[in-house]
């Protein structure tokens, strides 16, 4: 019910002048394009880099340097690898016994080491690692907050390690600067406060404590952290032309300096950005050409190796269930980290042909005569490259078009292997990548464009687009031959020697790749409006009904879609926004079919590719909707109030009374019009709703509010306040199927209407209810209000609090929960719950923007005050 009161004329404030802007720069940085740009920029800022420092360079001394690498320092850095996961398995267990949970260290060693094989190749360790521990945890008996809390107190573990390992290495640099000596004791520091007795138990995160460890435990753990640090360098120094061991500790600080900036770059595994690093600050250790071999070895062994061994167990794994039940926990597991890994080790070879392409001013050696038709020039391997990292996003979405593209193109690599004569030992890795990609066919089930919506323009224009690129990329290389000599992107700027046809080979090549980009994305799946069966379906369930709210009567207004579980006895419904599937509600229908509408929706969200958000759900879902993988925050309180024990009297009820007789006083009548009455002045509803828009936000509502629209109103009772034959306020009224909740709407009054109109208009509803024996009056929801402000609330809790304080000029948070406190009514809990990707600010915005139909509408102020 949107009770909002007017607000008198006023100066804009800056809330209201930046509220618009600060919301579209949320758009922004939410959006898939600025992340996109973001990682594009910082990957050509690394690029430069990289650039410079192989000026000059050739593949023949780097070639050399690769193969004069001895075996015992392959040994010796793949053994370093080993240490370093079984360190970060140590602080793992000790995230576990903090939390009071204990595994098995079969299990334990497992589950770190894919989550840490996943975080070093795909960056943004925090959500990969986790997302990766969520599956193998879940399944293992903890709860989300849980393994929210083991993967914090892991990564803290890490963090912590490597900041007191570079402070460490620091203090052992002879003759350091007494400024860089301040600095390394001053990261040792917080192993003082780390090493303390904490409390017995204390709050981490909602329903997770933080016991005791033993101070064994705790040693271990940070001695761990920094032994991972240390032993995940040396994988690397072992591999540099002549490591000392007093070029270590310097060696440590850049280690630890490029791992942490390429961390934060959010770039999978660093790429470019940890190599720039390292050669820019590296030459000490070896000339340039060895310090590239080096680099090149230890993302083999160190983040390739793990990749490949997980995707190697993988394929194992789904090859031994073949001919079982493919409902097993493991398969489920193993089918849901398959695309990540698949993914990861396809950008991996794509980028490192970009890196390849991007930094070839060295001559490459002269190919043999009949290696002169492959594809080994700058201008076919950065397409390659290129195509590599697009297919490698489509296998990351889980798309069926970046399943085959990927399959062709490693089986294409494998028989060209061959056909060099380079045989089983290059084309080996490329077949078995092939094959446990074939393996894990069943999780790539979203559809791609290209497959779909064949023949619509959209695809035409891509699928033209293509084959015009292609052609003129292929005419410009036969005429000018030396076009091949550059990556593409190098012969998009204007001039050069070779004028006209290097740029058009430039824009074809551009050309080419946004076809293959657009032809391997998501296919269009916007949720279409119900149809007359579905509503008349979704009319059924909830006349059949019982104990729904009457926020389930919005499915009338058809705005929202309908995803019905599998037996057909219950839906939910939802409008899509920016890659979210927000729900409206708890699911409609009986409660036995509760959790089946709920998997059923986050599963057709999935298959979507979007996030599901349950937006004013109760208490009785939390439990259902937390084991399917969600997290739940409190975002307001629903008043009702028991007409079984109303009563007017007392001073509790006085202004309601008080308004009750002033609307008697002025000669305002009350009645309930029954639903579609032929007698319903809609013409007069219309102009008292006009007149109250003029005096409000200016907007009609949509999703959580009904707006005025004559097919949705003929649909419920009308109630009516009259003097004489004028309507002066209305309201309509859901009432459930089970007549247990009832309560209004739409609530307007003319803007002339005496003060305490509303009021008289709610009081003799709840007076009308209670004679008709209704059971409880809804007055709906307060936002942000009766929120929990402890130390362990999230911090989106302690902003949602800050807003309720604060931005009751922009919406009127507080004055709507004291409005509605004059009925007396009985608050219970109402809350979000939304995939752990998705931020609950954000959910929450979005939810204003349906309901408000954009920034603008939301924003919009009253143009003046008639009270």
């Amino acid at each position: 019910m949107d009770t909002r009161t007017s607000n008198s004329d006023r100066p804009i404030s800056r809330g209201e002048r930046w509220g618009p802007k600060l919301l579209w720069l949320r758009q922004v940085v939410d959006s898939d394009a600025f992340r996109i740009s973001f990682a594009v920029l910082v990957f050509a800022a690394a690029l430069g880099v990289l650039r410079q420092e192989l000026q000059g360079q050739n593949f023949d001394s780097i070639a050399r340097a690769f193969g004069s690498v001895s075996s015992t320092a392959l040994l010796l850095a793949a053994g370093a690898t080993v240490a370093s996961y079984a360190c970060l398995a140590v602080s793992e267990r000790w995230a576990l016994a903090a939390i009071g949970r204990s595994l098995s260290p079969l299990r334990i060693a497992l589950a770190t080491f894919v989550s840490y094989a996943l975080s070093n190749g795909l960056g943004f360790s925090a959500a990969t690692g986790g997302a990766a521990r969520l599956r193998f945890y879940r399944a293992w008996g903890l709860s989300l907050a849980e393994v929210t809390a083991v993967t914090l107190l892991a990564g803290a573990a890490v963090t912590l390690g490597g900041v007191v390992c570079a402070g460490m290495a620091i203090l052992l640099i002879p003759g350091a600067a007494p400024i860089l000596a301040w600095i390394g004791a001053l990261a040792i520091v917080p192993t003082t406060f780390w090493l303390l007795r904490p409390p017995r138990r204390t709050a981490l995160l909602p329903g997770v404590e933080f016991t005791r460890p033993g101070p064994a435990l705790r040693f271990s753990a940070i001695a761990a952290g920094i032994a991972d640090w240390v032993f995940s360098g040396l994988a690397l120094y072992i591999l540099l032309p002549a490591p000392t061991f007093a070029d270590f500790a310097p060696f440590m600080v850049i280690f630890v300096l490029g791992s942490l900036v390429s961390a934060a770059s959010g770039l999978p595994g660093g790429i470019g950005v940890f190599d720039a690093i390292l050669l820019s600050l590296s030459h000490r250790f070896g000339a340039t050409h060895e310090n590239v071999a080096a680099l090149l070895l230890y993302r083999l062994i160190y983040v390739v190796g793990p990749l490949a061994l997980t995707a190697l167990g993988l394929a194992g794994y789904q090859l031994r269930r073949l001919d079982r039940a493919a409902t097993t926990t493991g398969f489920r597991i193993a089918e849901a980290i398959a695309p990540a890994i698949l993914a990861t080790l396809v950008f991996c070879f794509g980028a490192a042909l970009l890196l390849a392409a991007a930094n070839l001013p060295m001559p490459l050696p002269p190919p043999e005569p009949w290696m002169a038709a492959l594809p080994s020039r700058p201008l076919a391997t950065s397409l390659l490259g290129a195509l590599l990292v697009i297919v490698a996003m489509a296998l990351w979405r889980r798309l069926e078009a970046g399943f085959y593209a990927t399959f062709a193109l490693l089986s294409l690599g494998a028989a060209m292997e061959l056909w060099r004569g380079f045989g089983v030992a290059t084309a080996g890795p490329l077949l078995v990548l092939a094959a446990a990609l074939a393996l894990s066919r069943r999780a790539f089930d979203r559809q791609s464009a290209g497959f779909h919506h064949v023949i619509s323009p959209a695809w035409l224009a891509a699928a033209g687009l293509a084959g015009v690129s292609s052609l003129v990329l292929a005419l410009a290389t036969r005429d000018v031959r030396a076009l091949a000599d550059q990556p593409w992107w190098r012969w998009l700027r204007p001039g050069g020697d070779f004028g006209v046809a290097a740029v058009a080979a430039g824009l074809a090549s551009l050309g080419l790749l946004i076809a293959i980009w657009w032809l391997a994305s998501p296919s269009p799946r916007e949720p279409r409006r119900p149809s007359k069966d579905e509503m008349a379906r979704a009319a059924r369930i909830v006349d059949a009904a019982s104990g729904i709210s009457c926020d389930a009567l919005l499915y009338r207004m058809g705005d929202k879609s309908f995803v019905f579980s599998p037996s057909g006895l219950s839906f939910v419904m939802f409008r899509a926004y920016h890659g979210r599937w927000i729900a409206m509600g708890d699911p409609v229908g009986p409660p036995g079919d509760r959790s089946a509408a709920i998997e059923a929706f986050i599963a057709a969200a999935d298959a979507a590719d979007a996030k599901a958000v349950f937006y004013a759900v109760e208490a009785a879902s939390l439990p259902t909707l937390l084991a399917a993988g969600l997290s739940a925050q409190k975002i307001g309180e629903s008043g009702s109030v028991d007409l079984a024990h109303f009563d007017l009297k007392g001073k509790a009820h006085e202004d309601l009374r008080h308004a009750l007789n002033s609307a008697s006083r002025s000669h305002l009548r009350f009645d309930v019009l029954a639903a579609d009455a032929p007698t319903t002045p809609w013409h007069d509803l219309e102009a008292v709703s006009d007149s109250w828009l003029d005096a409000h936000a200016g907007v009609e509502k949509t999703f959580s509010l009904g707006s005025f629209d004559v097919g949705y109103l003929r649909q419920f009772p009308i109630a009516v306040l009259r003097r004489g034959e004028q309507v002066v306020a209305f309201a309509n009224v859901m009432i459930t199927p089970d007549r247990a909740r009832f309560g209004p709407d739409l609530v307007r009054a003319d803007a002339d209407a005496p003060h305490g109109t509303t009021d008289a208009l709610l009081g003799h509803l709840i007076l009308w209810g209670k004679a008709q024996q209704l059971g409880v009056f809804e007055l709906g929801m307060a936002p942000l209000s009766g929120l929990p402000l402890n130390a362990v609330a999230p911090i989106s809790t302690h902003v949602e609090a800050w807003i309720f304080r604060t931005a009751n000029s922009l919406y009127g948070f507080q004055g709507l929960r004291e409005y509605k406190e004059k009925f007396t009514p009985t608050w219970r809990d109402i809350f979000l719950a939304a995939d752990p990707d998705v931020n609950p600010l954000i959910a929450l915005s979005d939810v204003a923007l349906l309901t408000s139909g954009g920034a603008r509408k939301l924003l919009h102020r009253p143009r003046r005050s008639r009270r």
